[in-house]
């Protein structure tokens, strides 16, 4: 028991009799933040609010203003073209309206991570306005489920830069911003 007792003692006293005093003087002096050492510029404190405008304001009423206007599209599209029933090689390659936009069928069925590379492999169907808006888009763009808080800004300004069923000036207004920011 006597050995078991002074083994005990010599594990709770790890440090030399004067380190944990310096140890303490230490961590008293250290300055305790969170975050950067020096407070935010005025320039990134600027960049930070748009980001957030962007995000909370800006957004959800850009998402409002978006899905009808995809909707509408996708009925005269599945009309049209029949999109929801394309397959290899009679699928709709581009969309020509103004601007030339070659639409990327990588984001859509899990074509990119089923075929990889196989273009001839994918399953061309359009299936919903939310797989039309991702085919005008980049695939790291294209991470959304719906045209909800998972469709961020990005996307959605490419939306709009992309299909020209917006006004001009909406148009140009969001190339604008997707520059600035």
């Amino acid at each position: 028991m006597d050995e078991d007792t002074t083994q005990c003692s010599f594990l709770k006293r790890a440090f030399p009799p004067g380190l944990e005093d310096e140890v303490s003087i230490i961590e008293a002096n250290a300055a305790r933040t969170a975050g950067p050492p020096n407070d935010l510029d005025d320039y990134t404190k600027r960049w930070l609010t748009v980001g957030v405008c962007l995000h909370t304001v800006i957004s959800p009423v850009l998402r409002e203003y978006i899905l009808p206007i995809l909707i509408k599209l996708y009925y005269r599209l599945t009309v049209k073209c029949q999109i929801d029933k394309q397959t290899y090689p009679f699928h709709m390659k581009t969309y020509l309206s103004g601007i030339h936009v070659d639409l990327n069928y990588e984001t859509i069925n899990m074509n990119k991570d089923i075929f990889k590379k196989r273009t001839n492999q994918y399953d061309y169907r359009v299936k919903n306005p939310v797989d039309l808006s991702k085919l005008f888009l980049q695939t790291h763009m294209t991470k959304y489920h719906a045209i909800d808080d998972s469709c961020d800004s990005t996307a959605l300004l490419g939306i709009i830069i992309n299909i020209n069923e917006f006004p001009t000036t909406v148009q140009t207004n969001a190339y604008t911003v997707s520059i600035i920011c």
